[in-house]
């Protein structure tokens, strides 16, 4: 190896040494800082739980129902011959809707009449021989046998009557069921089968007829829900609330509804008891099938105990918060909640009035960790409170109860 090759291997040799070299001092030097920053506490912002007397508030999916609802179907065979309205239409109680094809109804009527007066022509005279055997016998004009085959004639003929008497009254029957008449006032839906058409019993619903006003809105609550909204002073199981829905496009309706159902029982799959409110339905925006959410509002205020909902962290079996014990040092706290409350949870338990709880850097806490806790100026609390509120007005359409809230404490 002459000397040329000789210093190239050498400078190779010292750029790979300085660059492990490098390295290494690199990596003790980060090694060293990460020690301080972990020795470091960690800075954070605390708040504490507050009492505040509110009207409480939450909102359920729900589902909107015609108070009646049937299917219209034929009850009789025959051809579908006319009807009577349009789709759509608004029609009373008692009006006809579809005529099916008569004509053989009506001659079953006819003949089920000629029958009648024929056995009721044999009839008639079984019972005026009748009256003249029991004449006869009583003199011994003739024997008991002829006065007893009187009787029978007249007894036979008799049914006969009662049975031709009931055949008229089904052809009759069956006759009347050709005109179908609405049986209340509502809305009539589509047709299903077009007029020309064969229908049977079996053939299924010509259309569907709804009451549109009053209107229900069901929805299912859960038990402890039921409990918070229920008024110790009243006597009863319903919840004592206002009632409200929120529809689709995110508006309030402009009616307030009335709770008038409770379910008998608790459903034990879901914990959870069905209810019902009615509502006028004047201008027709609430439509059968839509799903709405129903609004409840206590007509009471309660004092409770409220904790942000920024301050509260979830786990797999509870909710929990970070505090300050007296050294400093970042302490969990499981809490049970009632529910939510516009940007805030109504506490249930776990906490103090007195406790801190770390409402920043919540990612950063650990068991037992160092915190210190940073003041902000007013300047600092001023501009951090006017985005709380944009941001709870930004979101106003997905959480109706805040809005609810609001409405109900300015009232």
């Amino acid at each position: 190896m002459n000397n040329k090759s000789k210093l190239i291997f050498l400078i190779i040799f010292l750029v790979i040494i300085s660059s492990i070299g490098y390295h290494i001092i690199i990596k003790k030097f980060a090694g060293i800082q990460n020690a301080k920053m972990m020795g470091m506490p960690t800075k954070v912002e605390v708040t504490k739980v507050k009492k505040q007397k509110i009207y409480d508030s939450i909102d359920f999916v729900g589902r909107i129902e015609a108070e009646k609802e049937i299917k219209l179907v034929s009850r009789v065979n025959g051809w579908l011959q006319k009807k009577f309205y349009q789709d759509g239409d608004f029609v009373k109680k008692g009006q006809l809707l579809f005529q099916i094809e008569p004509d053989e109804y009506i001659l079953a009527v006819k003949n089920a009449e000629a029958t009648l007066r024929q056995i009721q022509a044999s009839y008639d005279n079984s019972l005026v021989e009748l009256k003249r055997a029991k004449e006869l016998v009583k003199g011994d004009y003739v024997s008991r046998s002829y006065y007893d085959q009187s009787y029978a004639k007249y007894a036979a003929d008799k049914a006969s009557v009662d049975a031709a008497k009931a055949a008229l009254n089904t052809a009759k029957l069956n006759l009347g069921y050709t005109k179908i008449y609405a049986p209340f006032d509502g809305k009539v839906g589509q047709l299903y089968i077009d007029e020309g058409n064969y229908v049977t019993a079996q053939t299924g619903q010509l259309a569907n007829l709804i009451t549109i006003n009053p209107i229900y809105a069901t929805f299912t609550i859960k038990q402890n829900d039921l409990r918070r909204f229920q008024n110790p002073d009243k006597n009863s199981p319903m919840p004592d609330v206002i009632v409200q829905l929120k529809l689709s496009d995110g508006k309030i309706y402009d009616e307030k509804g009335t709770l008038d159902f409770m379910d008998n029982k608790i459903d034990k799959d879901m914990g959870t008891i069905l209810l019902r409110a009615t509502f006028n339905n004047n201008h027709q925006k609430l439509i059968p099938n839509d799903f709405v959410r129903v609004i409840l509002t206590a007509n009471r205020e309660t004092e409770v105990t409220l904790i942000p909902q920024s301050a509260v962290l979830e786990s797999v079996n509870s909710k929990y918060v970070w505090t300050i014990d007296e050294n400093n040092c970042a302490k969990q706290k499981d809490i049970e909640i009632v529910g939510p409350y516009k940007e805030y949870w109504i506490l249930q338990s776990g906490l103090n009035a007195d406790d801190k709880i770390i409402a920043t850097n919540l990612q950063s806490i650990r068991q037992g960790a160092k915190v210190q806790i940073v003041e902000l100026s007013e300047e600092d609390k001023a501009k951090k409170e006017l985005a709380k509120k944009e941001a709870i007005e930004y979101s106003m359409t997905d959480r109706p109860n805040q809005k609810n809230n609001t409405d109900k404490v300015n009232e």
